[in-house]
C-alpha cells in the first residue's frame, strides 16, 4: 500500500490496515528508568496487530507494556467495552503534542 504525502509517495510498511481512533487508554509497564507506572493514555490509531497511543512518559523499545482500551460500543445503554492487551514496544518518538508517541506491537488480546 502506497500513501502519497505532497507530492512524495511513501511506501506503507504496515501489513494490516490502520484505522484512526481517539480511544481512553490505561497503560502498565515500565518507563526507560525502569520505574513501574500506571497512567492514562491516548489510542490514536489501531490495527489487528497493534496500536500507536499518546502517553506522557518515555518508555524504550523492547519494554513490555499492559494496555486496557475503552472500546464504545455504539449504545448509550451498554457502555464500552475493553480491549485488554499486552505487546512491547517497537517505537517510541516525540509527539507534536509533547507528549509521547509509543507504537505497541500486541503479544496477546482479549476482549471483555
Amino acid at each position: 500500500m502506497n500513501q502519497t504525502q505532497g507530492n512524495d509517495a511513501i511506501s506503507e510498511k504496515r501489513a494490516k490496515s490502520r484505522i484512526t481512533c481517539n480511544f481512553a487508554a490505561v497503560v502498565r509497564g515500565r518507563d526507560e528508568k525502569g520505574r513501574e507506572f500506571e497512567e492514562n493514555a491516548r489510542v490514536v490509531n489501531m490495527s489487528a496487530s497493534g496500536i500507536y497511543m499518546l502517553l506522557n512518559r518515555s518508555i524504550g523499545a523492547g519494554e513490555q507494556l499492559s494496555v486496557r482500551i475503552a472500546l464504545p460500543t455504539g449504545s448509550l445503554k451498554l457502555g464500552s467495552s475493553k480491549l485488554l492487551t499486552d505487546g512491547h514496544v517497537v517505537r517510541a518518538e516525540p509527539h507534536a503534542t509533547g507528549a509521547m508517541g509509543i507504537a505497541l506491537k500486541f503479544n496477546h488480546y482479549r476482549f471483555r
